[in-house]
């Protein structure tokens, strides 16, 4: 079931209805959440709501084992391995099984070995028909976190499988974030719920922004431009790299940036509406970007970007190699292991590795470059301000054809279009120049515009809310432009 589709609506409001009719029934109402839950995330595909909860089960287990085991480190260290070996095991089975045999076939074949190994993937024969089951990667990363953090000593076990269950399948996030941490998300189910008209006026606006980032900007991009510029069709013999030879240096510039707002306003789209919904039955998610692109340097746009994903491999990945404590050249390995598996976290291909390891990379240089620099900070001023901002945006820019691209193939010939200012600039339509421009300048409005908006609805009567709410429903889900999947799905 998608954020934007009608399903959803009609999901969400018998939620919302129920959750506050029982508001005094707390064990009812949770239970309601869960089941609620699972049905979501069975619209998927119901067969894996059981590594759901066996994800579930074994953290819920091993967090109160690794409690009770105390200063006794051999049972606790074999309770987190126990965590670590289901979750991350489930995540290797199910996600990189079928690419590192791919691998081994590759291998086995440069030294004229030719065999055929059994896959996952229904397309190779096969009986898992979808390429990952949905929000696998978030929700064993979520479960993690939280036996780790009870490893650390940060927190103690949730006492309740019930509410340690709501907290690990809780829809609006489960499958494609924010990574919610337990310490931020239990201890809310403790606090009484109150039914506030203000904070469901905050909710509904955040949906709202939502799926306008989705459907008006991401999803007209991605089928108008980007998508036809990278098509990719192998059962009619069309591969992104046949589509893109000849694009040209100025059309590849323009759908490269198309992309970045595609990509921006598919995920934080998908976040503004995670957020909005837990919101309405009371619940607060975190904040998962920042206005990404007003960075002024690549540091500033992982705190930005996807921040409970960046934070979450900060935290647990890279000051787990040791950090910045060990020395800068060892600092720079730690982040470009660390990055590197951010883009293997991202997906069982090599162009996510790179991608990955090619952030890693430059976060490294400009680690570097800081410690030349006079306090080891960048200049200020209005002028290194704007180059700032400009640079940093066309280094992550460029990392997004490798994002976007199916293959390295494909990549190759986008970097070659990228020096091939030869053929003229293809045309591109008026509301597509016009979503392009509308949406890097709202993007780049100041926060208080955004925070003026939000105010400025909440303040706006019920009647006028609702007759908004149903023209919004009637324009995007009826009248408006056609619909695609969140490209987060996939990871």
């Amino acid at each position: 079931m998608f954020f934007n589709s009608f399903q959803y609506v009609l999901f969400l409001f018998t939620v919302y209805v129920l959750w506050w009719s029982w508001r005094e029934r707390r064990q009812l109402r949770l239970t309601m959440v869960l089941v609620g839950s699972y049905w979501f995330y069975a619209q998927a595909d119901w067969r894996f709501t059981s590594l759901l909860l066996i994800s579930t089960v074994v953290d819920f287990i091993a967090g109160k084992r690794i409690d009770e085991a105390g200063d006794e480190s051999s049972s606790k260290r074999n309770w987190m391995i126990v965590s670590l070996v289901s979750n991350l095991g489930m995540l290797g089975f199910f996600k990189y099984y079928d690419f590192f045999v791919d691998g081994i076939q590759s291998a086995l074949a440069s030294i004229g070995t030719e065999t055929s190994l059994w896959h996952l993937s229904a397309s190779q024969g096969g009986w898992l028909e979808f390429a990952v089951p949905a929000g696998i990667s978030f929700y064993t990363f979520q479960t993690l976190s939280y036996t780790l953090d009870i490893y650390k000593g940060r927190m103690k076990p949730c006492q309740s499988w019930l509410d340690f269950a709501v907290y690990v399948s809780f829809f609006p996030q489960l499958v494609a974030g924010p990574i919610v941490r337990a310490i931020d998300f239990l201890p809310q189910m403790q606090k009484p719920s109150v039914w506030e008209g203000t904070r469901v006026s905050s909710g509904l606006f955040q949906i709202l922004r939502g799926l306008t980032k989705k459907i008006i900007m991401a999803d007209i991009l991605g089928v108008y431009l980007v998508d036809v510029a990278f098509a990719h069709n192998p059962d009619a013999s069309i591969f992104a790299a046949d589509t893109l030879l000849g694009i040209g240096a100025p059309t590849m510039l323009l759908v490269t940036y198309a992309y970045a707002l595609q990509l921006y306003g598919d995920f934080s789209g998908y976040s503004d509406i995670a957020i909005g919904s837990a919101r309405l039955i009371g619940f607060e998610l975190p904040k998962n970007f920042d206005s990404p692109f007003k960075s002024k340097s690549l540091e500033e746009f992982w705190s930005r970007w996807h921040i409970s994903m960046s934070s979450w491999f900060q935290d647990y990945v890279y000051i787990g190699l040791g950090g910045s404590r060990t020395g800068t050249w060892k600092a720079i390995r730690n982040v470009i292991v660390a990055w590197t598996l951010v883009g293997l976290w991202h997906g069982a291909a090599w162009t996510f590795v790179l991608w990955g390891f090619y952030h890693g990379v430059w976060l490294g240089v400009v680690r570097l470059f800081r410690k030349l620099l006079p306090g080891g900070r960048f200049p200020k001023g209005a002028l290194f301000h704007v180059l700032g901002v400009l640079f940093t945006f066309h280094v992550v820019a460029f990392s997004m054809i490798l994002f976007r691209c199916p293959d390295m193939d494909a990549f190759m010939v986008a970097c070659g279009e990228l020096v091939n200012w030869g053929p003229d600039l293809r045309p591109i339509t008026i509301p597509l120049t016009v979503i392009i421009i509308v949406g890097y300048m709202t993007h780049l409005m100041p926060d208080k515009v955004t925070t003026s908006l939000e105010g400025g609805w909440c303040k706006t009567p019920a009647v006028i809310q609702g007759a908004v709410l149903l023209a919004a429903i009637l324009f995007f889900f009826v009248l408006g432009p056609p619909q695609a999947p969140f490209i987060y799905f996939q990871f």
